[in-house]
């Protein structure tokens, strides 16, 4: 018996301190490692996804133009006398600079040219000579359209989102528009012009373009027939080095040093 109670009492000791323990380790603060602390995650959002892209509206590309440059000087061409059409056009506009009347018929390109000394005042002037985003159609400075002697006579004009001045140009990449549309008539200060279209393709400012007269017929007649090599659609038209050449310029699609030229021939009599 004495065993028996020396067991139970020892038994009852062993409980008595157990429950002890538990009571005070319940009463310290819990240690947390330093490194298994975080900031609170924060509560997930639902993922919503982007809307889906609506197309390109037909006739929505936008000619993208740096800000202007410092104003330039205003230099106004020279009086010529001139076709009916063109004094009334000067009557009209109260312009002596418009030298030219530029068309492509079946499509929304039928503007006045107008000419200054310089190739900036007009890439943002309209005609009315109020500062305009959309300037004005306008030849290089360095033509002489009066003449028509020059090899290269060069028509500028923006590819506006609207749609007006040159961004018809733009879709002359599609063979059934070229087609249809052959030919660009110019009126000049004295006579009416007609310039057959032998090539359109899209390249940039590094091709350089804009020369208006080369140093001899061989060197102008290596330009034209790289200008026809490098059209997008091909013609039945036959270059000789004594041609000359009307190219309509305008900014691609993108903007920035992006270009579409339609480069056509003076039409033979």
């Amino acid at each position: 018996m004495k065993i028996l109670r020396a067991v139970c009492i020892c038994m009852f000791l062993v409980a008595a301190g157990i429950l002890v323990y538990h009571f005070y380790d319940s009463r310290r603060p819990m240690y947390i490692p330093e490194e298994a602390v975080r900031e609170p995650r924060p509560q997930s959002q639902p993922i919503e996804e982007p809307p889906e892209p609506e197309p390109d509206p037909p006739q929505q590309y936008v000619y993208y133009v740096s800000e202007p440059p410092p104003e330039q000087e205003y230099v106004p061409a020279s009086t010529r006398e001139l076709l009916p059409r063109i004094v009334a056009l000067r009557e009209e506009y109260d312009n002596t600079d418009i030298v030219g009347f530029v068309e492509i018929p079946n499509t929304p390109i039928a503007y006045p040219v107008v000419q200054t000394g310089n190739n900036v005042f007009y890439l943002y002037h309209d005609i009315h000579f109020n500062s305009s985003r959309s300037g004005s159609i306008f030849l290089d400075y360095e033509n002489d359209l009066g003449a028509l002697a020059d090899d290269n006579t060069l028509i500028y004009g923006h590819n506006m989102r609207n749609g007006s001045k040159f961004h018809a140009l733009r879709y002359f990449h599609r063979e059934d528009y070229f087609r249809a549309r052959p030919y660009i008539l110019l009126d000049t200060p004295y006579e009416e012009t007609v310039w057959d279209i032998f090539s359109f393709f899209h390249t940039t400012t590094a091709f350089c373009y804009l020369t208006t007269n080369f140093h001899c017929r061989d060197e102008f007649f290596e330009f034209i027939l790289y200008l026809q090599a490098s059209s997008a659609h091909s013609t039945d038209i036959v270059l000789v080095p004594e041609d000359q050449i009307l190219i309509l310029s305008t900014c691609g699609v993108t903007g920035g040093p992006n270009r579409y030229i339609a480069i056509a021939r003076l039409r033979r009599s």
